[in-house]
């Protein structure tokens, strides 16, 4: 456990406690859930931590996200809920910024699409900067530049010279010599795959200073939000580039969500991890009154370091490792 300073531990409790005041104010409801289950998220790309009795006759799984047991509230018929939850994820290492445990507020308002959410959290964020930001980041938050929101196709015409068909992508992979696998190689990638690799290496890190919500992903990028008129409905929030924050609008689909589900599985056992089985729970509940509604999750460690003007984990939180 890092050892921080009596300051950084009082910041903490400052902003998570005016977090709450902003959450229940807004009508917010804050509950608790599990945080060790018997079945997991499908994400291909984390890892839960396995927990065994001493016996191994007991087994769970560490939460990578409470996000399937608040839904399954929603469905319950709550309007506005949140959570500070601890969560936990296997790799997550080798870097000031990651954290194999970490704090996570995760909230889902029924009524609310991407674009009323975002704005949302835009309010949200602006409130937490002038009670507890840098007094240079207080100042900024007056600069239309400061702050902006940028669908994905807009940062790659910028940033790239195109948009995101498989096409577009395996022309930039081979222009840029992103990888030294060759183009009959390529066309065997997942297109999340093709994708990525060309936003982490020539998008991601061209987003500026200051706060991007970035929105209207790829629909082989939707995850668990809907696909309306060819794109997903989710957003990502990234702060001098170190990306805070992921949303959806929530997708309530159970036959979708059982398909993506599937090719989840596929996924995960071309890669060689361990495949789950289907949350029929969570099936259940999109089936049986889950709104219309949307959700975001929060990095907190994350978040406060942004607002304390730190420069990595270690300095804010107390789960941070170094390895």
């Amino acid at each position: 456990m890092v050892s921080l300073s009596k300051d950084t531990l009082i910041f903490r409790s400052k902003i998570i406690r005016k977090v709450r005041e902003i959450l229940w104010r807004d009508g917010f409801l804050e509950v608790d859930t599990p945080t060790l289950k018997p079945i997991v998220g499908m994400e291909p790309y984390l890892d839960p931590f396995e927990v065994r009795s001493p016996d191994s006759r007991e087994k769970g799984y560490l939460i990578t996200s409470p996000e399937y047991s608040l839904k399954q509230m929603m469905a319950k018929g709550m309007t506005r809920i949140f959570e500070l939850a601890h969560t936990y994820r296997s790799g997550e290492m080798g870097s000031e910024f990651h954290s194999k445990e970490f704090l996570m507020l995760e909230l889902y308002v029924k009524g609310m699409n991407d674009t009323s959410l975002r704005h949302y959290i835009e309010t949200f964020l602006r409130e937490l900067i002038h009670s507890f930001g840098t007094e240079e980041d207080q100042k900024k938050t007056s600069n239309p530049d400061f702050l902006r929101h940028l669908s994905v196709e807009e940062v790659f015409v910028q940033n790239v010279g195109h948009g995101f068909s498989r096409e577009d992508l395996f022309e930039t992979i081979e222009k840029q010599k992103l990888t030294t696998s060759r183009l009959a190689e390529l066309q065997s990638w997942q297109y999340e795959d093709l994708f990525f690799l060309v936003f982490l290496n020539l998008v991601e890190p061209k987003l500026g200073d200051g706060i991007v919500f970035l929105y209207d992903y790829p629909p082989e990028c939707a995850a668990l939000a809907r696909v309306v008129d060819g794109v997903a409905k989710r957003f990502e929030i990234y702060w001098d580039g170190l990306e805070l924050a992921n949303a959806f609008y929530e997708l309530n689909d159970a036959k979708e969500q059982r398909k993506r589900f599937r090719e989840e599985q596929q996924l995960r056992n071309k890669l060689g991890k361990e495949v789950f089985p289907i949350d029929e729970d969570f099936l259940h509940c999109l089936e049986t009154g889950f709104p219309d509604c949307a959700g975001i999750s929060i990095g907190m460690d994350r978040l406060l370091l942004k607002l304390a003007g730190k420069h990595g984990l270690g300095e804010i939180s107390p789960y941070w490792m170094e390895v």
